[in-house]
């Protein structure tokens, strides 16, 4: 909430999809438990779900995998927290906003995220 609150937004590191699905890992819930915690301590705050890829694949693929996981997480949010659908937008970005240079495992790995957008 604090990066949130200081930067508008914060790239989350513990939600994790199968590879080439939007179908969330079971170690996620922990991330998306204090997320969806965080959003019943703030009704006030609307969030942007970003999803972003790596740059390996097809681009197009990319942009359409990093909507679904965008909206993956909007809605477990929604069906398993209680939160009001009408508190967020998803949004896939594909590899379009690295956060880490491609080059490395390490550094894709760091591109496939969610980022948390204050709107």
């Amino acid at each position: 909430v604090d990066e949130i609150a200081a930067k508008g937004r914060v790239a989350t590191q513990g939600i994790l999809f199968e590879s080439g699905s939007d179908r969330i890992k079971p170690e996620s819930a922990p991330t998306l438990k204090e997320i969806g915690e965080m959003l019943k301590a703030h009704p006030e705050l609307k969030l942007s779900v970003e999803g972003h890829t790596d740059n390996v694949g097809n681009p197009a693929d990319n942009l359409k995998l990093s909507e679904a996981r965008a909206k993956a997480v909007a809605a477990a949010l929604v069906k398993n927290h209680g939160i009001d659908a009408g508190r967020l937008q998803a949004t896939g970005l594909g590899s379009a906003k690295p956060a880490a240079p491609n080059t490395t495992a390490e550094g894709r790995q760091n591109n496939r995220r969610v980022e948390l957008v204050k709107i």
